[in-house]
């Protein structure tokens, strides 16, 4: 299971900097967080989608959605 932030292309050089794993698309980028202990803690202590994407230092403002797949 994986935790998959869909956002903006212009997130790719942070993504990129902090080593997440992530998919290009045409019009966004994918960055695949595996749903580990650590990823499901931290979903169980942000209750805030903001707050979840802060810890990761991804700009929420240019976040699409979150899923989990």
């Amino acid at each position: 299971m994986n935790i998959v932030i869909h956002c903006q292309p212009s997130l790719l050089e942070t993504i990129q900097e902090k080593g997440y794993n992530y998919e290009e698309h045409v019009q966004e980028i994918d960055v695949i967080l595996p749903y580990t202990k650590e990823v499901e803690d931290v979903n169980n202590k942000y209750v805030d989608e903001a707050d979840f994407c802060t810890h990761y230092g991804i700009n929420y403002n240019q976040v699409n959605c979150i899923e989990l797949i």
